[in-house]
């Protein structure tokens, strides 16, 4: 007779509606996009056990499991190329970067591939890419950049 107890799973979901914060918000809405669509997943650094650099996806390993919460080595470039690829086999891939400051290394490969599928080949590519940016939390000049002029300046990014 085994002695191994099974774990129980207590679901971490955000709570619905209300006031929430930034990460509150954006948790809830990867929660809900994964519940309504199975091809939605989510891949970055610590996005897995650790629940995201804050927190932002505590719990989704737990709930949807590890084919959809992937985390992944400290290579931007291979995020954005592994979500890339996957975004055109059908996927809807949400890459997370603990700072937007690390996008950096991956924006060849967003600006000159990403960017251009749908004008080289008809290809659109569903594909979120997202991470903090901004002051506020101490965290010193490669942890505070505001990208938003980068991405609004590359055509074929939304």
């Amino acid at each position: 007779m085994s002695t191994a107890t099974k774990k129980e799973h207590k679901s971490n979901r955000p709570q619905r509606g209300g006031v929430a914060t930034f990460v509150e918000a954006i948790r809830q809405g990867l929660w809900e996009e994964m519940e309504r669509d199975p091809t939605v997943f989510i891949i970055g650094e610590d996005v897995g056990l650790y629940g995201g650099a804050f927190k932002v996806t505590d719990g989704l390993l737990d709930e949807f499991g590890e084919g959809r919460v992937i985390d992944t080595p400290i290579s931007e470039a291979a995020i954005v190329g592994a979500a890339c690829g996957a975004a055109l086999l059908g996927m809807r891939p949400v890459a997370e970067f603990q700072f937007i400051d690390f996008i950096s290394p991956g924006f060849d490969m967003l600006t000159n591939y990403a960017a251009k599928c749908r004008y080289r080949w008809g290809a659109g590519l569903p594909t979120v890419f997202r991470g903090p940016c901004g002051a506020g939390v101490h965290s010193g000049p490669f942890h505070s950049l505001n990208a938003e002029a980068m991405f609004l300046n590359t055509a074929g990014l939304k």
